[in-house]
């Protein structure tokens, strides 16, 4: 779905929610009031809130328990270590962050450039990922589960130091969810210092531990994906749009349901290499391996070859797109006489056809190295193609930029082994795992840092409280320690969302 489509649905639903909800409070009040009241549910502007107290009892039973109870503590014991390892790489991470250059590039970037519409993505403070907009539903999915894993970590922390867990609820601010955890505050400051600690430090060492999860499935796809679907090998064109130039035409140009193995004489095994084939058919024009007699019978160059407005060579009729002007290039290891002129004129898909191989520096082993004069933002691509029976396809020959392939053309990893199964749903359980590894993980990142508002702010006011008690004896001043400390975590995290906000949304608007 569109991503101002998206939102624009979204507020128009908030507006309806709203509506509604002052029309009962005025016209149903005493019924719409005691429903709110059972179900938990609180409509402001923009704004929806959710509170329970069913899984209470859960919890309370899951600390009763004396064996888990003694597991759950030594298992928050290591999460306490690990969530005090995380702060310092947390506040180096937004200093990266707010320093370094917006550099990044991919070989989806460099195949991308040649100019039309562009992909909106949100920059993140996780150095080198971008963030597409459109995919605005896997954000929402995803933040939302780690937000419920991190309070879940609080909860079960909290019931195993026999602090009262009061209630569970869910935030949406727009689009943005934000789960919570409801405890006694007179019962969690009572505790000692290191207890407190555990329960504070849950929540990102649950982030953490599911990040790993997500993280583990994703680096098996290929195991778990089996059944349905070939990983790795080739990739299956899911969608040409309507207006791409190579649409089919004939029968002779890509469809869905393509199965790509080569681009030129680079293999396609998945989409990384689907987009480095791309940009290295940019950087390095292939040269093909042709005889002697096929240049003969069909060179169609003109009599007198002159440089055309751009300086280019030109040995062909500029009215016939379908022909290009050939170089030959020499094997200097060769010191037979040249059998053919420097500069031939031959027909681009014929020549591809009767090509027997590609060549870079004139080393075929028989016939003749030509090479194409193209312009630096032009190629030939020679795409090989299958059915999902594995029967071959006449070959797509394009002439132009790879841009023009990556902007209407899309592809998947993801070959079905059947008919009745798509592509899309292993796309998608990729994704998801994807943005699980990234949010759950940046989830731990951001808590860790000491920050308003994060778990790093209250952990890091109860170690200065509670090691500085000795030094600094005075109640106010360890505070005043602990206001610096978080201040100075908020600056640097509030000029990291600046930066992602101007990279995000203000740079492309000014």
């Amino acid at each position: 779905m569109d991503a101002m489509l998206f939102f624009g649905a979204l507020g128009a639903l908030y507006l309806m929610l709203l509506f509604f909800d002052n029309f009962f409070k005025s016209c149903m009040h005493y019924p719409y009031m005691e429903f709110l009241k059972k179900t938990g549910i609180t409509v402001h502007f923009m704004h929806l809130r959710w509170h329970t107290i069913a899984f209470n009892r859960t919890m309370l039973r899951c600390g009763n328990n004396g064996n888990s109870r003694n597991l759950l503590i030594k298992f928050f014991t290591v999460g306490v270590l690990f969530a005090l390892s995380l702060l310092p790489i947390g506040l180096i991470l937004l200093i990266f962050a707010i320093f370094s250059g917006n550099n990044d590039s991919k070989a989806g970037d460099v195949v991308g450039s040649g100019g039309g519409s562009q992909t909106v993505t949100v920059e993140i403070l996780l150095p080198g990922v971008n963030l597409p907009l459109e995919e605005i539903g896997f954000y929402v999915t995803t933040l939302l589960l780690s937000t419920i894993v991190h309070e879940l970590g609080h909860a079960l922390a909290a019931v195993a130091e026999d602090v009262q867990v009061l209630g569970f609820g869910l935030h949406l601010y727009f689009c943005l969810p934000m789960a919570y955890t409801e405890v006694s505050n007179e019962q969690l400051n009572a505790l000692k210092w290191f207890k407190k600690l555990r329960i504070l430090c849950g929540g990102i060492w649950h982030n953490f531990l599911f990040a790993g999860i997500c993280y583990l499935l994703f680096s098996t796809l290929g195991l778990m994906t089996a059944p349905l679907y070939t990983l790795n090998k080739n990739v299956m064109v899911t969608e040409v749009l309507h207006n791409s130039p190579l649409r089919t035409k004939g029968g002779v140009g890509l469809s869905a349901g393509n199965i790509i193995t080569h681009i030129n004489n680079c293999e396609v095994r998945n989409e990384d290499t689907w987009f480095n084939c791309l940009a290295k058919s940019l950087r390095i024009k292939p040269g093909y391996c042709v005889s002697s007699d096929f240049i003969r019978l069909n060179d169609e160059s003109i009599e007198i070859s002159h440089h055309g407005p751009d300086g280019m060579l030109q040995c062909c009729d500029d009215k016939n797109a379908n022909l290009c002007c050939f170089e030959y290039v020499d094997d200097l290891s060769n010191d037979a006489p040249v059998e053919i002129p420097q500069h031939v004129c031959l027909d681009v898909r014929r020549t591809i056809d009767e090509s027997y191989d590609y060549c870079v520096a004139g080393n075929c082993d028989r016939g003749f190295c030509i090479r194409p004069l193209l312009r630096n933002t032009t190629t030939i691509l020679n795409i090989k193609r299958t059915t999902m029976e594995h029967k071959k396809l006449p070959d797509v020959n394009y002439m132009g930029h790879p841009a023009d392939v990556t902007r209407s053309v899309r592809i998947s990893s993801f070959v079905p082994k059947q008919k009745y199964v798509g592509s899309y749903w292993g796309d998608a359980y990729s994704l998801f795992l994807k943005y699980n590894v990234v949010f759950s993980f940046g989830l731990a990142l951001v808590n860790a840092i000491p920050c308003f508002g994060f778990d790093g702010y209250h952990i890091t006011s109860t170690i200065i409280n509670s090691f500085l008690v000795n030094r600094v004896t005075e109640r106010p001043k360890r505070d005043v320690i602990s206001l610096i400390v978080t201040s100075i975590g908020t600056l640097l995290f509030s000029l990291a969302v600046l930066k992602v906000l101007w990279l995000s949304v203000l740079q492309k608007l000014f």
